[in-house]
């Protein structure tokens, strides 16, 4: 496990190189999903340099990657999440904060193995920070070791959330649990890079994470990291984690049953709040 972890902390530090190389040009900007969700040329040649770095390492392996053109360019094989092995990167997750400026911004990579993540590193290209874990060997922040929260209580929290791509009834739902949320947390934050807010959680800089609509590649690193740091891991409905879940929920083990149900009971309320 050693090695493939020295192997994502790898790859995630070249992608971390090229977005800094980038920064303040991001080159050509288009828009995939939605006018919200963009992608870069930092974006693809990020990847690039991920998979490049993993691939040089082991040869055989195969990857499921945000950004499809990397596959070619990097000339590295294309997987599916129901592989027994297989590589899930996010070669820039926070492409809208990268674009303007805005200080939080990462690159993901994680190793999936039978649908769950053994091993994980997330490059926090603004501040140079590099989280990381790999099961059974705990969570370590530019090594050190790290551990979630002990609080227990929403009204001693803080908490991380993010707006989902999709402004219609996901959005809704989101707006339900938030402004309620809002009235009860020490604060909340929002600053558009899952991955990193999953590695907050797990050095117990803020206490729980949830949010709606994500993908593979914005949580597999981050899911690892926050199991080796003690946090408890579901989806948002209390459902197990698996690599397909969208809505995810994460939080001290005190605090994520009092999230858990909050949650749950705010979003069956719906928006706007009810008088």
């Amino acid at each position: 496990m050693a090695d493939v972890l020295e192997i994502a902390r790898e790859a995630a530090s070249a992608g971390v190189d090229v977005l800094r190389a980038h920064l303040g040009n991001a080159g050509r900007v288009r828009t995939k999903s939605s006018a919200s969700d963009l992608v870069s040329e930092a974006d693809i040649a990020s990847g690039v340099a991920v998979a490049r770095a993993i691939g040089q390492r082991m040869p055989s392996a195969r990857f499921v990657i945000e950004e499809p053109e990397v596959y070619d360019l990097a000339g590295v094989r294309r997987g599916t999440l129901k592989d027994p092995e297989v590589w899930v990167v996010d070669p820039l997750d926070g492409t809208t904060s990268f674009v303007h400026g805005y200080p939080c911004y990462s690159v993901s990579v994680a190793l999936v193995r039978d649908g769950q993540p053994v091993a994980g590193a997330v490059g926090n290209a603004a501040t140079g920070e590099m989280t990381s874990a790999a099961d059974g060997a705990g969570a370590t922040l530019d090594g050190r070791s790290i551990h979630c929260s002990d609080v227990d209580a929403i009204e001693h929290a803080l908490l991380i959330t993010g707006f989902p791509y999709d402004r219609t009834a996901t959005l809704d739902r989101q707006l339900a649990v938030m402004t309620r949320m809002v009235r009860l947390v020490h604060g909340l934050r929002r600053d558009g890079s899952a991955a990193i807010d999953c590695c907050h959680v797990a050095a117990g800089r803020a206490d729980g994470f949830w949010e709606y609509a994500l993908k593979p590649w914005d949580t597999a690193a981050g899911v690892v990291i926050l199991r080796e740091a003690g946090a408890v891991v579901s989806a948002i409905d209390g459902s197990p984690w698996t690599i397909e879940t969208a809505d995810h929920l994460a939080a001290g083990p005190r605090l994520h049953p009092v999230l858990l149900e909050a949650i749950t009971r705010f979003a069956a309320e719906g928006w706007p709040p009810r008088a």
